[in-house]
């Protein structure tokens, strides 16, 4: 039986990584955790995770640099990344906006934060299993 995919979820909110910590190992998931855009760099090289969550706004590096320096590197250059954020206009065409940016930024897509969890667990299932992983 394969293991369950590994998630890393790059936050500078605690409460908000524990939470969407807790839904994923919950939903199947590992999960591993980091703190800004710095330390998510770092630990993907590590890990490699199936899939990564950053936080867009981040103290030391924020999500959208940090995604940048994922996909500048060959080791890390793969995974499939999701842009995550509280902020922005909640509005659908601003959100498509936003979602055209991410897209083109090289991320698979874009989750707001005030996503349902269950929401969230459907959209990283069906993005891992696309390609493969």
């Amino acid at each position: 039986m394969k293991d369950k995919p590994l998630i890393l979820i790059a936050d500078d909110e605690t409460d908000i990584r524990d939470v969407v910590k807790m839904k994923l190992e919950a939903s199947g998931f590992k999960v591993e955790g980091a703190a800004d855009g710095e330390e998510a760099v770092q630990k993907a090289k590590e890990l490699v995770p199936d899939l990564i969550i950053l936080d867009v706004v981040m103290p030391k590096m924020d999500g959208v640099s940090a995604l940048f320096k994922l996909k500048e590197d060959e080791k890390t250059k793969g995974i499939k990344v999701f842009l995550f954020t509280g902020k922005g206009d909640p509005r659908p065409d601003i959100v498509e906006v936003n979602k055209k940016f991410a897209l083109e930024s090289g991320a698979v897509g874009f989750i707001r934060k005030e996503v349902d969890l269950d929401e969230l667990v459907v959209k990283l299932n069906e993005a891992i299993k696309q390609n493969g992983k």
